[in-house]
């Protein structure tokens, strides 16, 4: 039986890490967000481990702030963490809050200073997945079927001829990677900017409705598929990766646990964090389900 923790209320977890488990085999308590993808990865990667003999224990956190110093600690052993956020968020805390940003649009420079990061505090990170869940930006599948639109450079060729309405949360005019980074990086005419938020569900239904005609939302939502929104590819990388990369106490790392992990790692994609995202959010499967349908359907489990 999967145990579940909630950190602040905590039985130790640290003491459960140090148990065997029924079978023998070595425990691992992997830590979650607080939100739907952050707790299907975490019932992905315990499920890959526990197919391989490994007792795994599920601990929900409220927040990074409060997250990664269980993790440093051994609180937890591992998180599914997100490249260009975790490397900022130890790039802020290892070189102060006016640090300039190590996290780029390239998942290889971006890992690399993420390793140095994690190691001075006693972390390993794995091989980041090509599953990423990052700001992206999105038109309803008929407007980019009428236009062939695949890519932000091709919404920037659209917009010299028509006029664009753009949706996000409020301080998108003002945010680089937001309507700045879309005019500066890409050339694209924004004809008006509509207040709404980010990426939830004023911005998809805006878009749904035609009220707005490209949105700001994140890659991997599971509205995606079920609203036939088409994610441009941001071909000049105008936005920070945000792949899914596990995070490893370095004492809890092992060659069979780095096996493991990465080969689910490796076999995930946006495609899959989307077809997830939806079966929890929209359709209102079990996390634990659909990350064991996930496994099977990969040969993992």
């Amino acid at each position: 039986m999967r145990i579940r923790l909630t950190l602040g209320v905590l039985l130790s977890a640290t003491a459960l890490a140090a148990c065997s488990s029924d079978s023998g085999g070595e425990s691992l308590s992997i830590g979650a967000f607080n939100f739907t993808e952050s707790q299907i990865l975490a019932e992905v990667y315990a499920g890959a481990l526990e197919a391989n003999g490994y007792s795994v224990s599920i601990t929900q956190s409220t927040n990074r702030e409060v997250l990664q110093p269980a993790l440093e600690s051994g609180e937890v052993q591992m998180v599914p963490e997100y490249l260009g956020t975790f490397t900022e968020f130890l790039n802020i805390k290892d070189n102060g809050p006016d640090a300039s940003p190590l996290a780029s649009g390239d998942v290889d420079a971006t890992y690399a200073e993420a390793q140095v990061l994690a190691e001075k505090v006693g972390i390993t990170v794995l091989t980041p997945s090509p599953a990423a869940d990052q700001n992206a930006f999105a038109v309803r599948g008929d407007f980019a079927r009428e236009n062939g639109l695949i890519s932000l450079s091709d919404l920037a060729a659209l917009s010299s001829t028509t006029g664009l309405r753009l949706g996000g949360p409020p301080e998108c005019p003002q945010r680089p990677f937001c309507q700045p980074g879309l005019e500066s990086t890409y050339g694209i005419a924004i004809a008006e900017f509509v207040p709404l938020d980010a990426g939830g569900p004023l911005t998809k239904e805006a878009l749904s409705q035609g009220v707005i005609d490209v949105g700001l939302i994140f890659s991997s939502d599971g509205g995606v598929v079920a609203n036939d929104f088409v994610v441009l590819v941001d071909d000049l990388k105008l936005q920070q990766v945000d792949n899914i990369v596990p995070a490893l106490i370095s004492s809890a790392v092992t060659p069979e646990i780095t096996e493991i992990l990465n080969a689910v790692s490796a076999a995930m994609t946006t495609e899959d964090l989307i077809t997830m995202n939806k079966a929890v959010d929209i359709d209102r499967k079990k996390a634990s389900d659909v990350a064991a349908e996930f496994l099977a359907s990969k040969g993992l489990a």
